[in-house]
């Protein structure tokens, strides 16, 4: 056996523990990432076989994790934009509805190309803001 060899294993060998106090409901959110994590990286195993291990490493010692950390007023904010977002996006499905009843009132015209676009816009918006309402409740 080289030597380089038992250098190298000696290196990577994780004998060293660290723990880390957490409530229950912290736990269970751990795994449930941890379960996410796996399962994008095709490792179908549960967290007890190593995943949560893998995981917290890929996490903690990840390329600039300093930066990856986000505040509480990191989140505020983002909330407070993302909220806002979701208001404008309503605003302009209320605008368009208001601009087809005006124009079916007055007897105006839309040409089906308007009428097409209109049409592909609302699943748009309605996806947009469902998105911007699903991030705001995992606190993304």
């Amino acid at each position: 056996m080289d030597s380089d060899d038992g250098e190298k294993r000696n290196k990577d060998y994780r004998g060293l523990d660290f723990h880390i106090r957490m409530s229950a409901d912290e736990k269970e959110l751990l795994l449930f990432k941890a379960r996410q994590w796996a399962s994008r990286a095709g490792d179908d195993s549960e967290p007890s076989s190593g995943v949560l291990s893998k995981y917290a490493r890929s996490v903690l010692l990840a390329p600039d994790a300093e930066q990856q950390a986000v505040t509480k007023q990191e989140i505020i904010d983002f909330k407070d934009k993302t909220s806002r977002l979701a208001g404008q996006i309503a605003k302009v499905g209320v605008n368009l509805n208001q601009v087809a009843r005006v124009a079916n009132a007055k007897g105006i015209v839309i040409t089906p190309e308007v009428a097409r676009l209109v049409q592909q816009m609302k699943p748009l918006l309605k996806e947009a803001a469902d998105l911007i309402h699903d991030m705001m409740e995992r606190n993304l």
